[in-house]
């Protein structure tokens, strides 16, 4: 049994907590907002159901005091969006052991690396054990202010650690935690594998008008399953390719990412058609849209997901017509320059052509 502080109560963090709990860890929950975890105080159950069965749970403790939070804790397992990422580094700064790894679940391209630049930007001096998957671990949505629906665990979950060296330590230390995660070459490998940066930005984009006018009331990936968003996820996967392609990576189309996790069927995936990827997605079947624009498929998936895929690309010498007009149109739809606020190799700190020094910073090596 392990002491889990799961810092985020969303649909992720509800989700973790849950299964966390069904299988007898122990699981702090915090958050910051603490009307969000006020029904969860003082002992008070989390209630659960679809594919980790029906029940209620009560959590050892529920915070918005990231010190307790952590203290004690074996680990630490982020289930936050991407632009949370750096207040929840910085708090964490003073706080962190040499033996508390963190687990961002996920973090966004090149999460680690943003979240370990913040803690040491922060004033931490330890050698922070940081890692991250390439997709949020279970597919959930809260029901309740202390309930949530899991449909989905996902499985074969690609993880890295940085640097490295450090990645098959930290999937033991995982193992019988999370849901079994794939050891990937590094974060980068990570990053180029997600499925929201794919999935996500083609429907935001082509039912923004849905979305503003209905409030989110439709099935977000059942009902803008069109031939018009399997043409435009089709492209955007094309240039995801060509960049990981162009930085010496064998990175799977995402048809076969999108399987492998469970989300859609064996037999869309070997078809190479997007729109059946989207049909056959059982687990996102009753998935409701966001109800604004506000939501982290544009607030997260566009900056730190497109935006340093874009990126990786300049950098590269690539051309990325489909992600910079994906960036522009978001950009100009939510009057957000998400060019100057997204995560890029220079607001990390690398010249745009040091793909050698990002690469051996990665992996661990000495230059």
């Amino acid at each position: 049994m392990a002491t889990v502080a799961i810092l985020g109560a969303g649909n992720g963090g509800f989700a973790a907590a849950a299964d966390l709990s069904v299988r007898e860890h122990r699981v702090v929950l915090w958050n910051r907002s603490a009307a969000t975890i006020a029904p969860l105080v003082d002992g008070a159950p989390l209630s659960y159901d679809g594919v980790l069965g029906h029940g209620r749970v009560p959590l050892s403790l529920a915070t918005t005091d990231l010190a307790a939070a952590v203290d004690g804790a074996d680990m630490v397992l982020v289930c936050l969006p991407a632009y949370a990422l750096a207040g929840v580094a910085r708090a964490l700064a003073p706080l962190l052991r040499p033996d508390l790894p963190v687990v961002l679940n996920p973090g966004g391209m090149l999460g680690s690396l943003a979240f370990i630049t913040e803690l040491r930007a922060a004033g931490c001096a330890g050698d922070a054990w940081v890692g991250e998957t390439a997709t949020l671990t279970y597919i959930a949505r809260k029901t309740g202010p202390a309930s949530v629906s899991v449909t989905h665990v996902a499985r074969d979950v690609p993880f890295a650690a940085l640097p490295a060296t450090r990645t098959g330590r930290l999937v033991g230390l995982l193992s019988g935690v999370l849901p079994p995660l794939r050891p990937a070459r590094d974060i980068l490998d990570v990053g180029l594998a997600s499925v929201n940066l794919v999935l996500h930005p083609p429907a935001m984009v082509l039912a923004a008008a849905w979305i503003e006018r209905t409030g989110g009331d439709f099935a977000y990936y059942t009902d803008t399953a069109t031939r018009s968003v399997a043409r435009l996820m089709a492209r955007l996967d094309g240039e995801r390719l060509a960049v990981a392609h162009a930085w010496r990576r064998d990175t799977p189309p995402f048809l076969d990412i999108f399987a492998a996790i469970g989300s859609t069927s064996p037999e869309a995936a070997a078809s190479g058609d997007f729109l059946r990827a989207l049909v056959d997605s059982e687990p996102n079947r009753h998935i409701r849209a966001p109800a604004s624009l506000e939501h982290r498929y544009m607030r997260e998936d566009i900056p730190f997901g497109v935006v340093p895929l874009a990126s990786l690309g300049r950098a590269a010498g690539l051309a990325t017509p489909i992600l910079d007009a994906i960036i522009t149109i978001c950009s100009t739809i939510t009057g957000t320059d998400f060019r100057a606020t997204g995560r890029t190799l220079e607001s990390l700190g690398f010249a745009a052509p040091a793909i050698d020094d990002l690469l051996a910073t990665l992996t661990g090596e000495v230059r």
